[in-house]
């Protein structure tokens, strides 16, 4: 732990990604500005709602962050809040930062507010939620409870927070981690075990319904059809892996699309892709978008999604609506021969975007310490 200048203790902050540690966008976005950030004499810690799987918490340590377990907002949520409210007042948190989609980040925010902990920050990184009743029943209380509203875009912010005022905190990423890499396209080829003039269809997030799963394989089996050499690479774990595998199985594609399982370099493999697909229901602002497009990949993606995550012109929006046959002409009319030539120009609408990290990490510390005025160093 890193102590402030003068004697004086770390700024404790807690982040709560509140549908637990799993490889998603919430917990890239903690990770991503954690690693960025000038952590002198702060003290961050990230709690696990649930129980991990190794890799990821060795993700988050590794952005130097401690992970806190208190594993039962699912199965018992009283004993969740008793505990999660005796945990702040015990380690004195300065600032609870908690991330989610939906009112329900009420309980995080309770418990920080019982435990006497004066900052508390409601993050939304989503346009809705699977849970709609319960977040309009628990919307009056939550409004009481933060003392901060963030949101990962406008969209996101609006539907969380409506006409009240907030911060608009973009998922920022490392420009030169995510660019584009001929050596990198090679390496990841073969460790894909795929030919060198194979057209790679990618999809990176977790395996759940929102994700639209489903659409996918039925676009990719079509495009298939048309193109021998095609392949189908899905990044990510969740509840409906078994499902979709099932699907691929019965649509005899197991030789065609490959499940890698949760990845910690995600950014290597983009080079090895030549479009990337997104045909979920609903999103935030999907900070795979943003990492794609820095990667100069072309993007397809469901018109549900917000239209602020087309940063450059590689984001072409389509209806989930239409036949699959309609996204695989979308596929076949904006393929990209050459990723390095407008390399520079797509970093630069990064950078004016504010999608920078570096630059994105700097303003958030500032914003903890002037949330914090009596702790930051002279």
């Amino acid at each position: 732990m890193n102590n402030r200048k003068g004697g004086a203790e770390s700024l404790k902050i807690l982040q709560i990604p509140t549908g637990g540690l799993f490889s998603d966008g919430i917990l890239s976005c903690i990770v991503e500005y954690m690693t960025a950030m000038d952590r002198s004499g702060m003290d961050i810690r990230v709690l696990a709602t649930n129980n991990p799987d190794e890799s990821i918490v060795q993700r988050v340590e590794n952005s130097g962050c401690k992970v806190v377990s208190i594993p039962y907002r699912k199965k018992n949520i009283v004993k969740y809040l008793y505990v999660l409210r005796r945990y702040i007042a015990k380690e004195k948190i300065d600032i609870v930062h908690v991330h989610g989609s939906s009112a329900i980040m009420s309980v995080e925010l309770l418990a920080a507010k019982l435990a006497g902990c004066k900052v508390r920050i409601a993050h939304s990184h989503n346009t809705t939620c699977e849970n709609k009743k319960v977040d309009q029943m628990l919307r009056p209380l939550f409004n009481k409870l933060h003392t901060e509203r963030f949101a990962c875009g406008q969209e996101a912010g609006k539907w969380m927070f409506g006409t009240q005022s907030f911060m608009v905190i973009p998922n920022g990423r490392s420009l030169q981690k995510y660019e584009y890499n001929s050596e990198k396209r090679v390496q990841y080829r073969n460790k894909l075990n795929v030919p060198a003039n194979a057209f790679i269809i990618g999809h990176v997030g977790r395996f759940n319904d929102q994700k639209n799963h489903e659409y996918l394989i039925r676009i990719f089996s079509e495009f298939y059809k048309k193109n021998p050499n095609a392949h189908l690479v899905l990044i990510g774990t969740g509840d409906t892996v078994d499902k979709t595998k099932r699907q691929v199985i019965e649509q005899g594609l197991e030789s065609q699309v490959i499940f890698t399982g949760a990845i910690n370099n995600v950014s290597d493999y983009l080079s090895a892709f030549d479009v990337m697909l997104l045909p979920s229901l609903y999103e935030g602002l999907p900070l795979v978008v943003i990492e794609w497009q820095i990667s100069g990949l072309p993007c397809i993606i469901s018109d549900t999604i917000t239209k602020e995550c087309a940063i450059t012109s590689l984001v072409k929006y389509e209806s989930i609506k239409e036949l699959p046959a309609v996204w695989v002409k979308d596929i076949e009319e904006f393929k990209i021969e050459n990723r390095d030539i407008n390399r520079e120009a797509i970093l630069n609408a990064m950078r004016i975007a504010g999608y920078d990290i570096d630059e994105g990490a700097r303003k958030l510390r500032e914003i903890y310490e002037r949330l914090c005025p009596n702790m930051h160093s002279s």
